[in-house]
């Protein structure tokens, strides 16, 4: 063999590894991140669940009208209408207004039984509210349950916890376009009991019970395990949780629409996650792992090579 069809046959090589070792940096970029994609199996209960729930909302709303507009606080909540709430026969959760800031004044139309309380906003006026409401109905204790497919599986099968349901936090504009939703800012408050009051403790995910989507999950209380991305749309609040039995522990997270500045969920604030996290501007590691995929060194390098390879064959032989 002479020496052209050795480096030909070395160029070939070269190119072969490099295209492999492309092919996993793209691997690693597409599953290496986290995906929380998963089955939900028909349940039959929870042994956790919500015993408190209260929501404190402060929203911030310009007029774009040449008149003056009202809005109003809603009392029953869906979600995306995909969940079922346990302790009533729809996916609905109400609520009691505590209090309002400035003081709301009651609407014409009523969606709420006893009334329905909001505020007037002048043409071009920019407004900021707040109201809090606290959770009345199912009655406590509930969770929600998503269950997409019946127990078809063994021998054994995935338990991801409780889930989440998600809103949007500027249906305003989509009902008033004259209204933009300036800023949103929601904190929620939860209490999370083991219903069984004997036994092993219960360790599981929990995620937040209500989630705007769009927005900036701002701060939590205790800080978040993770941030489960479920709904690509949503920041979800998740918790690694250990109760022991009838034990009760309280929970609060707070999300920001349009902007913010993100919490660091826990997961991401050890340094063994730091050392293959490819956010952490720190990394140094020049092995190829999950989350790292193949150092650019060795595409510079082999890209040289390449290079060389071809100018001999073609242009110096």
């Amino acid at each position: 063999m002479d020496l052209n069809n050795i480096y030909i046959i070395s160029v070939a090589i070269l190119v072969l590894i490099v295209g492999l070792a492309s092919s996993n940096m793209v691997s690693a970029e597409t599953f290496g991140e986290s995906n929380d994609q998963q089955a939900w199996i028909q349940g039959t209960g929870s042994t956790l669940q919500f015993t408190y729930l209260q929501a404190t909302i402060s929203l911030t709303v310009h007029n774009n009208n040449d008149h003056a507009e009202f809005f109003k606080v809603s009392q029953q909540y869906t979600g995306d209408g995909t969940v079922t709430v346990t302790g009533t026969n729809s996916s609905a959760i109400d609520w009691v207004i505590l209090s309002t800031n400035p003081s709301a004044i009651r609407m014409i139309n009523s969606i709420n039984p006893a009334g329905d309380l909001g505020w007037e906003i002048d043409a071009g006026q920019t407004k900021t509210v707040t109201f809090a409401l606290k959770e009345s109905n199912p009655p406590a204790p509930w969770y929600i349950q998503r269950g997409d497919s019946a127990n078809t599986f063994w021998p054994t099968v995935n338990d991801p916890g409780l889930t989440s349901s998600w809103f949007l936090p500027n249906e305003l504009e989509y009902l008033n376009p004259n209204l933009q939703v300036v800023k949103w800012q929601g904190t929620f408050f939860f209490y999370l009991k083991n219903m069984v009051a004997s036994g092993p403790r219960v360790e599981g995910l929990v995620r937040a019970p209500i989630v705007p989507m769009n927005s900036v999950l701002t701060s939590s209380s205790p800080t978040v395990s993770y941030i489960d991305n479920e709904n690509p749309s949503a920041q979800t609040a998740a918790w690694d949780v250990t109760l022991y039995p009838g034990q009760t522990k309280g929970y609060s997270y707070t999300y920001t629409y349009p902007n913010g500045t993100s919490v660091t969920p826990a997961n991401k604030k050890t340094g063994s996650t730091q050392i293959n996290d490819p956010s952490h501007g720190n990394a140094s590691s020049t092995l190829p792992t999950k989350n790292t995929g193949v150092p650019w060194g060795l595409f510079l390098i082999g890209g040289i090579i390449i290079a060389c390879g071809i100018i001999y064959a073609r242009v110096l032989r």
